[in-house]
């Protein structure tokens, strides 16, 4: 269905004043200003040839200001001195220290640096264009920038093009060493666009530029990069819609109650300042929408943000959790790492380790002992070697730090298990979690196990699941659905390290029926033959459940609870079922991301067939 541009417009314009609109208030001077500054005129104007003074002066519609204008303009070519920055009423002055070169483009790249004076509405991605030679360069570029892990936008992230004239720099070493020669930003949707190119190839680069200085800072930013050279193509400057008659427009809907210029006498008519802002919102919506047929044309270049690792292990902090606990973060698994006490411990320290499963941080467990600091090492070959000092409670008053210790030691020991609502979900085991090591594990007399009915007295047990005493299972693998089960034990059954016991236990459970559950039947059909990741996704993206195929498979999720799911596939090109980022100067893009392009829904018994083609696999 095609519409009409007269049509087109006037629904845009309409837009933009109901938004504005749609909250009537007591007049208060005015509609408040949503539009960035107009261009009124420009000396030379914009795309102009044979230009050949210093100073380029832009005026406004409105009193402007500059944000950050040395941090955000770039110019291309680069002069080898900044011009300055001047404003003078409505205009804004460009002047160059040195003479431009004859027979080029120049392209003039602002940023969000030019904002109105009043409400700071940025000009965004504002480039002035003009040629001191007979012709204008013609060629162009677009793409889209996202984020490689999820395929997000990237909102405001810079696009860099660099010429092949330095080759004195390695092409992976750009973004580090030199600015670029050409410069673009991304919008909400990660689209980008230059314009007014020299016909030749370019070097590509995006960049999460934090800090705006066109350089590349490793650890902090995020980067992406095309491998091979890109060429640019041909635009039409050629407009694709015709002018629009003002005169036709139906004004009255469009006036704003509180304008201070309405004629309420006459309120079917438009005042003058409705006018120009009915205007201003056409021309500006106008222009957008034909830039955007134009670029629409060309082939698109998709960039993937990464952040890449530094391989260096670190200690990213040490820091007690609270009285009896240590806890060490490291950058990378830390199985190699030395961590040891300096100091002789008392006997009664008793200390535990516990590494996280993916063995990045170490928890360290003790009593609450007479000792206020400890001195540990922290050693890796010849990395590093630090000698810390920790407090061995946390640091609170002597008499602060008494009341703790006594309120802790009248605390039972605290526990959770896997029942939520009375409910254990079915395939579940019974697993009792403690915030701290279980030393001791001593069951007696008056235990009680109801299951179905049928009661068992005095044969209930534990099976101890990890080597720090944190987790204990009940040993009992029958719970089925629909049936009701009841599990009491007395206290003083688990002794934690600190010597804290539970308080009895009493707990009544039910496992839901197996029509309370629906059942996901996955297709997966790869372009190529590759090994992929698939993940099930929860709506705040955490992962629900994974599983590593190769090639085309059938992935089966029974039993699941209702609730709503994305599915994501990770090309997992070298084999370590896990997805790993970029390289740069090892050239190396992150390993592909995928996204099944619907939300999947699962409902109570219900089955639900799904394909998911994984397209260009191993690019």
């Amino acid at each position: 269905m095609k519409f009409k541009p007269f049509f087109l417009f006037l629904l845009v314009a309409a837009s933009v004043f109901l938004i504005r609109c749609a909250n009537p208030v007591m007049p208060l001077g005015g509609a408040k200003d949503t539009l960035p500054p107009q261009i009124v005129s420009s000396s030379p104007a914009n795309y102009a040839v044979n230009f050949s003074s210093k100073t380029v002066v832009i005026t406004f519609n409105e009193y402007i200001k500059l944000n950050k204008i040395n941090q955000q303009a770039l110019i291309s070519p680069p002069p080898q001195t900044n011009p300055e920055y001047r404003i003078k009423g409505k205009s804004l002055q460009v002047r160059f220290a040195e003479d431009l070169k004859p027979e080029t483009t120049y392209t003039l790249f602002f940023g969000d640096a030019i904002v109105d004076l009043t409400e700071s509405n940025p000009l965004s991605g504002f480039t002035f264009v003009f040629s001191t030679g007979p012709v204008l360069d013609s060629m162009a570029l677009r793409g889209n920038v996202s984020y490689a892990f999820d395929l997000k936008a990237a909102e405001g992230a810079y696009v860099f093009l660099y010429r092949f004239e330095d080759d004195t720099i390695p092409p992976d070493s750009l973004p580090f060493l030199k600015k670029p020669y050409y410069v673009a930003r991304t919008d909400k949707k990660g689209n980008f666009r230059f314009s007014n190119l020299r016909n030749e190839p370019y070097r590509m680069y995006a960049l999460d530029d934090k800090n705006t200085n066109f350089l590349y800072d490793k650890g902090g930013e995020a980067i992406a990069f095309v491998a091979d050279s890109v060429l640019p193509q041909f635009l039409a400057n050629k407009a694709v819609l015709k002018e629009l008659d003002a005169d036709t427009i139906v004004a009255d809907s469009l006036l704003h109650p509180t304008d201070p210029d309405h004629d309420h006498n006459h309120a079917h008519l438009p005042t003058a300042a409705t006018e120009k802002r009915i205007l201003d919102s056409i021309a500006y919506a106008r222009k957008v929408f034909d830039d955007s047929l134009r670029f629409a044309k060309l082939s698109p270049n998709n960039l993937k943000l990464f952040y890449e690792v530094d391989s260096t292990q670190k200690l990213l902090r040490a820091e007690v959790v609270k009285n009896g606990q240590l806890r060490f973060a490291f950058r990378y698994p830390a199985g190699n790492v030395t961590v040891e006490p300096l100091d002789t411990l008392p006997d009664n320290f008793g200390l535990l380790r516990n590494y996280s499963p993916k063995k990045d941080t170490l928890t360290w467990y003790y009593r609450d002992s007479i000792m206020d600091t400890l001195q540990i090492v922290v050693r890796l070959d010849t990395l590093f070697n630090d000698t810390l000092k920790l407090m061995s409670y946390p640091k609170s008053s002597g008499t602060a730090r008494r009341n703790a210790r006594k309120k802790e030691s009248e605390n039972a020991l605290a526990f959770f298990t896997p029942v939520s609502g009375r409910k254990l979900d079915v395939d579940k085991s019974l697993v009792f979690s403690f915030p701290e090591p279980v030393v001791r594990f001593q069951m007696r007399d008056s235990s009680r196990f109801i299951a179905a009915g049928d009661t068992v007295y005095n044969q209930v047990n534990f099976v101890k699941l990890d080597e720090a005493g944190l987790q204990y299972k009940f040993d009992y693998n029958l719970f089925e659905p629909e049936k009701e089960y009841h599990l009491r034990f007395p206290d003083s059954v688990f002794f934690s390290l600190s010597g804290k016991t539970n308080d009895t236990v009493d707990l009544v459970f039910k496992v839901p029926a197996l029509s309370e559950y629906g059942n996901l039947y996955l297709d997966v059909k790869p372009e190529a033959e590759v090994g992929l990741i698939i993940q099930l996704l929860l709506p705040k993206g955490d992962v629900f459940m994974q599983n590593v195929i190769n090639g085309s498979s059938r992935v089966v999720y029974e039993k699941m609870k209702p609730a709503k799911y994305a599915v994501k596939a990770i090309a997992d090109l070298n084999g370590n079922g896990r997805w790993d980022t970029g390289d740069l100067m090892g050239k190396k893009q992150a390993e592909p991301v995928y996204y099944l392009e619907k939300e999947l829904e699962i409902r109570a018994n219900w089955d639900l067939e799904e394909e998911f083609a994984v397209k260009n696999a191993t690019k």
